[in-house]
């Protein structure tokens, strides 16, 4: 049971950096290979602040909006500019990866290739029966699923979710209909900034983290979206619970150096035999 409870917990951070990069994937198209460069940034703005204020209620905050803001520069200054000029989206890809790596060496500058630790002191520990879960996991889990299920309840339940879901499903009939494509645009790059933000935080406070690990980290949230099923917004999120829980058995029973081959493995299969996910579903091709 115990690790079934660990992959629980791995598999929803991996859950919610997917849906973060499906949450410009689906209405934009665009591979934002950049949002590994916020995974990694973001917990060093907090480490800075942490040391500064002392206090997690402007701390957590504050590491989420400077996400937030990178997002939203990288919507401006890279990738809407190649979307008015018709760039391919190799081009997207590319410029996106560039990003990247001008966040990382920024970060390593400014704060070195260190690991670090967003926890003070020695962690809690919950006995539930046999099952043990630390302070720094009851974080993760919380705050993971708190900010899934706030996202989900926001495109079912919201106009401006509703129109966002519009958009993912087809952006030529959005942009037909007079919405101001660009406007939400700049709504999704927003919300998956913010989302990676808050998974950086949380695996950031339970594993520790270091200048390069948004890289591995948004590899592993794109296995899950594929896994899931690219046209939906659900897929990710059953897809990083099946790689979180697949990954805890590979630890388990042989040892970490496979859980690579094994993740990667399991995504051969699933395209074989569903092409388009789990739980995806084939697109009208003017919505492709």
């Amino acid at each position: 049971m115990q690790i079934w409870v660990n992959g629980l917990i791995s598999g929803a951070s991996i859950a919610l950096l997917a849906l973060a990069f499906q949450a410009v994937y689906l209405p934009t198209r665009v591979f934002f290979i950049a949002l590994a460069g916020i995974y990694a940034a973001v917990p060093f703005v907090a480490l800075s602040l942490l040391d500064a204020t002392g206090t997690w209620w402007l701390t957590a905050p504050v590491a989420v909006m400077a996400g937030l803001s990178l997002s939203l520069v990288a919507e401006r200054a890279i990738h809407l500019p190649l979307e008015k000029k018709g760039a391919a989206s190799g081009a997207q890809l590319i410029a996106s990866l560039g990003a990247y790596i001008v966040i990382v060496q920024a970060v390593a500058m400014i704060w070195g290739n260190d690991p670090k630790s967003l926890r003070r002191g020695l962690d809690s520990v919950s006995h539930l029966g046999s099952v043990i879960v630390t302070g720094a996991q009851w974080v993760s889990l919380i705050g993971a699923t708190a900010a899934i299920g706030a996202f989900l309840i926001f495109l079912r339940r919201s106009d401006l979710g509703l129109r966002l879901r519009a958009l993912a499903d087809n952006p030529l009939q959005f942009a037909l209909y007079g919405h101001n494509v660009h406007r939400y645009r700049l709504l999704s790059f927003a919300v998956a900034g913010a989302l990676a933000s808050i998974a950086a935080l949380v695996s950031a406070y339970d594993l520790g983290f270091d200048a390069h690990t948004g890289l591995h980290a948004i590899l592993l949230a794109v296995v899950a979206v594929i896994i899931g099923g690219r046209s939906t917004f659900i897929g990710p999120v059953v897809g990083g619970l099946i790689l979180g829980l697949l990954r805890s058995q590979v630890v388990w029973h042989m040892s970490a150096r496979w859980q690579e081959a094994v993740s990667f493995g399991l995504l051969a299969v699933v395209l074989i035999l569903f092409p388009h996910g789990l739980l995806g579903r084939r697109q009208r091709l003017e919505a492709e």
